[in-house]
């Protein structure tokens, strides 16, 4: 292994899925090579100036983003890596690289929710595991800062896909193997590994209800759109801060929301609202609890801000300054049942299909009593 923690050329080339024309075939398939070696700022002069050409291949960016992750430019690896997981969230060697750079970034509880994520969709993958049990290994901040000012967490950069090198066949043959070698049980093994690598979050421990607030949770005065027990008060604001100490940030959101918009006394709601600073953006890799269409309808206003992933097709998309707004057919990505219409908007310019499959991700928010999905990632899904 070279110092960059890139492996030498040991196989045949990974060729990037998406091309667009020949020319621009090449030049991708060039800086590939590139990277595969290790000359990093060289791939990078090759792929810069064909950003807008490229602007919706996964492979560019990925082999872009890395390429930057290798060179230190920290603020082009993430401009980069975010923008191939919004193509494709399922691509591994993108999520090795972004996990990686939470690493570097000291953001080690986004790196070990992504490594677990890589584990659910590749049990056995290894250079996940490795990643998690240096985690564990370097759990100490002072002792990770150290490994990330000297260089030493390049180790965890990854290099492109072995499997998509070596085609279908041997990627089956490998499954089988690792299956008989009783492989699925290391996802077991990457969690147990995640729980002694994630901090913890002692800004949530450290909100605590007084024994006044205990005393006197709920209150019969103004106006409130559920009435809560104070019973049932106390039990919501325990349960947000257990769901947030377990990473579960949209099911401690519902709690959140139910407090706030309850009889619960004033002082419950501000530090209920106290720990609602403690939520993170929902990502493909931190969505832990999966909330319906049907749930939504029932009660939108329960799930205000809450992450949600729902599949279905686009129509009437349109474009403007401001990014991309089209209608969500819910439920309609097989054309056989559709559950609703939601509006969806993106703050991003992005070539959303229509009449395709696709999967969303955003954030649920109350408009003019109804409730609209504000985008954060698409991804078009594939069809048998």
């Amino acid at each position: 292994m070279s110092g960059s923690g890139f492996e030498d050329d040991d196989g045949p080339e990974v060729v990037p899925r998406f091309m667009p024309r020949n020319g621009m075939r090449r030049d991708l398939a060039y800086a590939t090579r590139l990277f595969r070696r290790g000359r990093y700022g060289k791939a990078i002069a090759a792929l810069e100036p064909l950003v807008v050409q490229y602007r919706d291949s996964r492979d560019f960016h990925y082999v872009l983003g890395a390429s930057c992750l290798a060179m230190g430019d920290s603020g082009g690896a993430a401009v980069h890596l975010r923008r191939a997981r919004q193509l494709d969230f399922r691509h591994v060697p993108t999520a090795l690289a972004l996990a990686a750079l939470h690493v570097r970034r000291l953001e080690t509880d986004k790196a070990v929710e992504l490594y677990l994520e890589i584990l659910s969709m590749r049990p056995g993958e290894r250079r996940a595991i490795r990643a998690l049990d240096f985690l564990r290994a370097n759990s100490d901040p002072v002792r990770l800062a150290e490994l990330a000012a000297s260089g030493r967490i390049r180790v965890l950069y990854p290099k492109p896909d072995p499997l998509a090198a070596y085609g279908p066949l041997v990627a089956i043959a490998l499954a089988v193997a690792l299956a008989t070698l009783g492989v699925p049980a290391a996802f077991d093994l990457g969690r147990r590994l995640a729980e002694s690598a994630r901090p913890s979050r002692p800004g949530v421990t450290a909100v605590e209800l007084d024994a006044a607030d205990r005393a006197d949770p709920v209150t019969t005065s103004g106006g409130f759109r559920y009435v809560l027990t104070e019973r049932e008060a106390l039990d919501s604001f325990d349960r947000a801060k257990r769901l947030f100490s377990e990473y579960r940030d949209d099911a401690a959101l519902v709690e959140i929301n139910r407090l706030i918009l309850s009889n619960a006394s004033a002082s419950v709601k501000a530090k209920a609202e106290e720990l609602r600073s403690w939520s993170r953006e929902p990502d493909f890799s931190n969505l832990r609890d999966r909330f319906t269409y049907g749930d939504v309808v029932r009660d939108s206003a329960l799930y205000e801000g809450v992450g949600v992933l729902w599949q279905g097709m686009a129509a009437n998309v349109e474009k403007g300054a401001a990014g991309v707004a089209f209608d969500f057919l819910v439920g309609y990505d097989q054309k056989r049942r559709l559950e609703g219409i939601v509006k969806v908007s993106l703050d991003f310019e992005a070539e959303v299909p229509v009449d395709r499959p696709l999967e969303v991700l955003g954030t649920i928010r109350g408009v003019d009593g109804h409730f609209v999905l504000e985008g954060i990632a698409f991804h078009e899904l594939r069809t048998p």
